[in-house]
């Protein structure tokens, strides 16, 4: 029975992956690219249940030999505050702190050539098309002075690597078939949080944009954990107090049966 689940799951993921080479063959036959650029998802809609362990997206779509292409996914912004902890007295505190305004949540990338390759500095920032570059465009707010010793450069470092260790920011590579067809798997991971996520296909030939197109993502909670996930949000004080009730309720319980035992 064992390996019969496995051979049918190895199976399905053979003809998902046929289907969705046949449909780029066609299309390649059909579609007259030229300056305009086509690609595609798997999923566009991603339900989170309770049991969600994260979800495998595969992009796909043409190209053309003389065009290099990039994938950006982003979503949805959030300011996200980051911290340093100092020794005083002998304690601990969290003395220094930034928040980052609307820094999007997951980042992945894919590009046919390192994207330093394929597009100049100028571009790469003005678009924010990279970690680093993208991190240099947004608004910050923080409660001290930069010094030589305590750099912004340092702090955006510290952002970067521990959205990477979430598996939140990540490079993906992206697999050239035929200098016809383009396709890239993202893994959104368990921790990815509901919402609008822009995925963005760019066309670039010398090092310049020709065309740009866009799709979205939508990721979103289901079942119980989409009911109380809506009611934290529309009804917030009311949510807050019955957390406090079946704490107490919880307390209470546990207490009564700790004494009986």
């Amino acid at each position: 029975m064992v390996i019969l689940n496995v051979m049918e799951t190895m199976f399905y993921k053979f003809y998902k992956l046929l289907f969705l080479y046949i449909i780029l063959i066609v299309l390649s036959n059909k579609l007259a690219f030229g300056e305009e650029a086509y690609f595609d998802l798997s999923d566009q809609e991603i339900e989170i249940q309770t049991n969600f362990n994260g979800k495998e997206v595969i992009i796909f779509g043409l190209t053309e030999p003389q065009f290099d292409t990039l994938i950006t996914i982003k979503g949805p912004n959030k300011d996200t505050e980051v911290s340093k902890k100092e020794r005083l007295f002998g304690f601990w505190f969290n003395t220094k702190k930034i928040i980052y305004k609307d820094l999007p949540s997951i980042f992945f990338i894919a590009s046919s050539y390192p994207i330093n390759e394929i597009l100049n500095d100028d571009t790469i920032t003005k678009k924010a098309l990279y970690f680093e570059q993208m991190i240099i465009n947004l608004v910050t707010q923080r409660n001290f002075n930069f010094t030589k010793q305590n750099k912004q450069e340092m702090w955006n470092k510290n952002i970067i690597e521990i959205k990477k260790e979430l598996n939140l920011y990540k490079d993906y590579k992206l697999k050239i078939i035929d200098n016809k067809l383009f396709q890239t798997k993202v893994f959104f991971p368990s921790n990815t949080v509901p919402g609008s996520y822009d995925v963005n296909i760019y066309q670039i030939h010398n090092k310049v944009i020709i065309n740009e197109k866009n799709k979205k993502i939508i990721i979103k909670k289901a079942g119980i954990g989409n009911i109380i996930f809506q009611f934290a949000h529309n009804k917030p004080a009311i949510y807050g107090i019955l957390c406090i009730v079946f704490a107490l309720f919880a307390g209470l319980m546990a207490a009564t049966i700790f004494r009986r035992l």
